[in-house]
């Protein structure tokens, strides 16, 4: 058994010298132990970073993929004619949206003018009524969608409230614009479509048109 009568000074000792070399050099292992930690971290912060990034730009990448991948299974070009072998399919075009009782109800009207540099201007002005691209062949939802617009039965869809026709053959042409919701089912109030119509007469220099909504 060891019996202590007093406290001998370390550090006036030459058993304290022994131990407090040890000591110094245990304090110093310990100080940059702490500080090649907090190196480690920042560069796990550092590398935390770049990994999230990298999952973002991944991520982004992915989803104009799927994006692009529905646009080229989608049974119509978006701001083109739809030819005949393309046109939507008939369930598809005889679905319909009742505006909700209570709700006001969406409208629509039509305008076409002659474009100064060519061609003509559609203008389908719309009120409470959202055009909602990224919601294109998603779920419906009262008060948004897109217009389906048909130049003579051909459709073509507007994604925004203007369209640019690029040229019109001599003659009469049945312009016709509806509103409907992202599954692209036809809002109607009492079982009536929302929509606008108008007849353009074009020949050479001269367009005449008549409006029926």
């Amino acid at each position: 058994m060891l019996h202590f009568s007093k406290i001998i000074p370390l550090s006036n000792s030459s058993v304290g010298k022994k131990i407090e070399s040890p000591f110094i050099v245990l304090m110093l292992w310990y100080t940059s132990l702490i500080q090649h930690h907090m190196k480690d971290t920042v560069t796990f912060k550092i590398f935390f970073a770049m990994l999230v990034l990298a999952v973002i730009i991944l991520a982004s990448v992915l989803v104009v993929r799927i994006q692009d991948d529905r646009a080229s299974l989608a049974p119509y070009t978006i701001g083109t004619p739809v030819v005949p072998s393309t046109e939507l399919p008939l369930g598809m075009t005889l679905k319909t949206f009742e505006v909700p009782p209570g709700e006001v109800p969406p409208s629509i009207a039509l305008s076409v003018t002659k474009d100064t540099m060519g061609g003509w201007d559609v203008h389908a002005e719309t009120a409470n009524f959202t055009f909602a691209p990224e919601h294109l062949d998603g779920a419906p939802v009262a008060g948004e969608g897109h217009v389906h617009l048909y130049i003579d039965g051909q459709l073509i869809i507007m994604l925004g409230p203007w369209y640019h026709l690029d040229a019109l053959a001599p003659g009469t042409h049945t312009i016709r614009v509806g509103l409907f919701n992202n599954d692209h089912s036809a809002y109607v109030i009492d079982g009536k479509r929302i929509e606008a119509e108008q007849q353009l007469t074009t020949e050479s220099g001269m367009t005449t048109s008549s409006m029926n909504m």
